[in-house]
Parts: C-alpha cells; sequence; structure tokens
C-alpha cells in the first residue's frame, strides 16, 4: 500500500497497520455474513429474549469492529481527516482499539451464556472463536501505535523534538556529538548504548531541575538502561519521554539516539 509522502518515516509500522486492517477486511466481507447466514445462527431466535439479545450483540459488536478497523487502520493517507502525523495516531485513543477492558468483559460474559446452552450453534461458537481473534489483531494495533508514538514524526508534530534528525545513528551504536553547554571540538566519536545513558544522566544531573523531578528522570533513566534490548524498553521510554515533557530542552538531544533502541 501507498503511504504519503510526509508519513513515509514510520512506514514499516504503517504497512502493519494496513494489513491487520485487511485482515478485518476479510472477516467483515466474509466470517461475519458467512456465520449469520449461512450456518445455524437461526437457531438463537427459538432463544428466550434475554439470551438472544446478547448472541445477537455478538454479531453486531464483532462485525461492527471488523468494519470500522478495516477502514481505519488504512486510512492514513486522508489528508482531510489527518493532516498531520500525531493526527492519526492520536484518533485511536478513542475507538475499539483501545476498548480492551470492555470487550474482554463482553466476551467473557456472552462464553459463560453460550456454554450454558443446551444445544449451542455451531455459527456461535464460531462466532466466539473469530471475536477472541479480533481482540489479538486490536492487541497488535495498540502496540504499534504505542510505537509510533515514540517516533521522531510523532515527536516532531508533538512539538517535543525539533525538526532536524541526526542522520549518523545506526542500529548497533549511536556516532556523532552530543554537545551540553559545552563547546564543540569537532571530535567525532562513537558512543555504545551505555554511554548514551551515562550522557543523559549527566545531563540531567547538570540540570537545573528541582531536586526531586531530576532524581525521577535519573530513575527512570536507568530504568530504561536496565530494560533495553527487552520488550519492557518500549514501555520505560514512553513513560521517560512523557516525564520529561516539561524538561524537553534537557533530553531532545538524546531522544533520536533512545528511538534507535526501539529497533
Amino acid at each position: 500500500m501507498d503511504i504519503r509522502k510526509d508519513f513515509q518515516a514510520a512506514e514499516s509500522l504503517l504497512q502493519r497497520l494496513a494489513g491487520i486492517g485487511s485482515e478485518f477486511g476479510r472477516l467483515d466481507n466474509d466470517e461475519w455474513p458467512h456465520l449469520k447466514n449461512r450456518e445455524d445462527f437461526q437457531k438463537v431466535y427459538l432463544l428466550p429474549h434475554n439470551k438472544r439479545s446478547q448472541l445477537e450483540e455478538l454479531y453486531a459488536k464483532g462485525r461492527d469492529c471488523a468494519g470500522f478497523m478495516s477502514y481505519k487502520l488504512r486510512d492514513f493517507n486522508n489528508v482531510g481527516l489527518y493532516p498531520t502525523f500525531a493526527d492519526y495516531i492520536d484518533s485511536f485513543e478513542q475507538g475499539w482499539a483501545f476498548e480492551k477492558d470492555d470487550l474482554q468483559l463482553f466476551l467473557t460474559s456472552v462464553t459463560e451464556l453460550a456454554e450454558s446452552l443446551e444445544n449451542k450453534p455451531w455459527a456461535i461458537g464460531r462466532m466466539i472463536e473469530v471475536f477472541e481473534n479480533q481482540l489479538r489483531l486490536l492487541a497488535g494495533v495498540r502496540h504499534t501505535i504505542e510505537l509510533l508514538k515514540t517516533s521522531h514524526t510523532y515527536l516532531v508534530d508533538k512539538g517535543m523534538v525539533s525538526m532536524e534528525k541526526p542522520s549518523s545513528i545506526s542500529f548497533g551504536n549511536v556516532t556523532g556529538r552530543v554537545n551540553i553547554n559545552s563547546t564543540d571540538n569537532s571530535v567525532n566519536h562513537t558512543a555504545s548504548h551505555s554511554q548514551v545513558f551515562l550522557d543523559l544522566s549527566s545531563a540531567i544531573s547538570n540540570s537545573a531541575l528541582e531536586g526531586k523531578e531530576k532524581l525521577e528522570l535519573l530513575q527512570m533513566v536507568e530504568k530504561m538502561k536496565e530494560s533495553q534490548g527487552s520488550t519492557g524498553f518500549s514501555k520505560t521510554y514512553k513513560d521517560f519521554v512523557q516525564n520529561a515533557a516539561n524538561h524537553i530542552s534537557v533530553v531532545a538531544p538524546f531522544l533520536p539516539a533512545l528511538t534507535a533502541l526501539l529497533s
């Protein structure tokens, strides 16, 4: 799928969202209508109203979710709706992707009801499986959105970093110079991942931040250092960026290097 030019820095993750959207489209166009109209779903209309209504809601909620996410995940090229990258990413905050708890409670309730039926329609059992699969897909969407919130494009749109992005960052090492209140002596060096955290801690320690705020940020840097290379690094990085938002001038020089560690 083509990606609009101003979003191409995040192309790989947007392609992932588009792929998930295609799967939601298949479920919406094929799976849900087939189960309702071509299998034994009609048996639910023989049940008492209070039971029938919940099973009808299983179909309605499941297909509504599939239909909405099918378009939403592939609609990032719509400049009218999403003039900026941040507009698109933030639009997920109110919607299916972040209704995890409510959707899980609903599925648990419907599953218990279905298991209590003496002759459960086969279509209902299959709809429950499809709904569970959609929850798994939504978890993938949430994870991808969280990664996109740490991208340079998103941080620029939110005013957290400047437009300039160093081109000398590689995934194995961080190269280039970081100068904090010092003179650039024009000596290139290669810093290990540990050096990045050391320099960041030094910049925070030497800043004019209040003692409590300084301590909290230093503790978060330590957590990032400990979690680098693990699945938990994304969360610790996000927490750090959120808490450092009011002191972005101190930490901004290090954000591109930290973002590179997400890969």
